[in-house]
């Protein structure tokens, strides 16, 4: 019986120590991968005509690398990656000026838009019962980064297939060049450690992207625009 009782007392002494504060001076860093979804507002800063009057909502992914000073205050630095496509009704009219049925415009504004960027949260931690196991992190704060986004410029037409004139042809598709920006912005994150080093994570952001792309068609009329997108994403969190 004395030997099962110090066996549960060694056990459970190194439960405790396992579950030690999980926060510095224990461990300094935290790396992890996010994945949900992002939307952006219409480009700002081309023709009306060629920002569309709808945006996609489309799969969000990133790395983040997080390194904590103290229990309050964390940087972390950033990789991620979206697509950004808007959609829009063009009225065309014929070679003989007729009016046509209007259609379906497709402009791909980032086949990938690429951030890399770093930012300063202030953390809460939440802490168990006598302040033994971190069991959650509140984090908020600021990010600044440089995003690039990649495309090849193309434009695509179509038939019109109707009458009148089922032989007209019309711009259907139109993708914006290639460019290079800043971003910032603001982001909420909560932390769950489900183990004293694994953690399920969510985070929610607002960030703003100003970018100069090198689009040369139509006198460049593309060639610069700003949005605001805003990536949701659930992940996962490893600290040592």
């Amino acid at each position: 019986m004395k030997a099962f009782l110090l066996t549960v007392a060694i056990f459970l002494g190194a439960a405790g120590s396992m579950f030690a504060q999980n926060l510095p001076p224990d461990y300094f860093w935290e790396i992890g991968v996010n994945a949900g979804f992002s939307t952006f507002t219409r480009p700002l800063g081309p023709a009306n005509a060629y920002q569309g009057t709808q945006t996609n909502v489309s799969p969000d992914y990133s790395i983040r690398a997080s390194y904590f000073f103290n229990p309050h205050w964390m940087m972390n630095a950033d990789v991620g990656t979206r697509k950004w496509e808007s959609y829009g009704q063009w009225s065309l009219t014929d070679l003989n000026g007729q009016a046509l049925k209007p259609q379906q415009i497709t402009f791909l504004v980032a086949d990938k838009a690429m951030t890399e960027s770093i930012g300063i949260n202030y953390v809460i931690p939440f802490y168990s019962q006598y302040n033994t196991i971190n069991r959650s992190n509140i984090n908020f704060g600021v990010t600044l980064g440089i995003i690039n986004t990649i495309n090849d410029g193309s434009i695509a037409y179509s038939k019109y297939k109707s009458a009148p004139d089922s032989n007209y042809t019309y711009m259907s598709r139109y993708d914006y060049g290639y460019g290079i920006g800043l971003t910032y912005g603001a982001q909420i994150g909560y932390t769950y450690y489900i183990l004293p080093r694994l953690a399920l994570n969510v985070d929610l952001a607002i960030r703003y992207a100003g970018v100069h792309t090198n689009d040369i068609h139509y006198d460049h009329e593309n060639a610069n625009f700003h949005t605001i997108y805003f990536p949701e994403t659930l992940g996962l969190r490893w600290r040592f």
